[in-house]
């Protein structure tokens, strides 16, 4: 689903609390124009994580937190038994592109919190960089689920395998810029597949590709 106006272009890959891949039931991918942004808004038991691929937005909320998401950051937030928060552009006049990511909670009406995973772009390249998880391991931020977030840049002509974290987890990739190859299929720009049923998978890069890795138990089952 597509939706665009006068100061943002939105395309939703799933519909909270409608249609779902496992446990994940939200993929919003954003560009806000400079100055812009969403107010004050509430939202209680989902994990709700942001991406951001170019520019940086701003955030804040009603527990009296405030942050800057760029483009070496992953943030996660558990909404739990209710918050009220805001995102804008941090930009008054350049575009921000991010992703936000919405995943059923493990375990529901939690305090609020937030984490974030920061990291350096080589961290990334021809790699598969680990960054949220829900145990913290290897630095990565915790999110409130038997869920992994994972971040690549692939050039072309490299292939990497991805290894499922968890039994009986599927991924969903989506591939944000760029063209790559997966068991098959061809994704370009805004494209995903999602991966289940398995315990690895081969991505081979046809040209230089940022992609988005959001592995999630699959108990739920796939309603789209």
């Amino acid at each position: 689903m597509h939706r665009q106006d006068s100061w943002k272009k939105s395309a939703y890959a799933f519909v909270p609390y409608q249609t779902n891949f496992g446990d994940l039931t939200g993929f919003a991918d954003d560009v806000v124009a400079g100055g812009h942004g969403f107010p004050m808004h509430p939202h209680a038991n989902m994990e709700i994580s942001t991406i951001v691929l170019q520019g940086a937005q701003r955030h804040r909320d009603d527990t009296g937190a405030e942050g800057l998401i760029d483009a070496h950051t992953v943030q996660t937030m558990s909404a739990g038994r209710g918050i009220r928060h805001s995102e804008f552009n941090a930009s008054a006049t350049e575009p921000v592109h991010s992703f936000q990511i919405w995943v059923y909670p493990k375990t529901a009406n939690i305090t609020p919190r937030h984490d974030q995973f920061s990291y350096e772009p080589a961290d990334k390249q021809n790699a598969i960089l680990l960054a949220l998880s829900p145990d913290g391991r290897a630095g990565s931020a915790i999110i409130n689920q038997d869920a992994f977030f994972s971040l690549s840049q692939l050039e072309p002509g490299k292939s990497l395998p991805y290894h499922m974290n968890l039994t009986g987890n599927g991924v969903y990739v989506h591939c944000a810029s760029g063209q790559v190859q997966i068991e098959g299929y061809t994704l370009g720009p805004g494209d995903a597949l999602g991966v289940y049923e398995t315990t690895e998978f081969l991505i081979s890069a046809t040209q230089t590709a940022d992609l988005i890795f959001v592995e999630v138990p699959m108990q739920r089952g796939i309603h789209i």
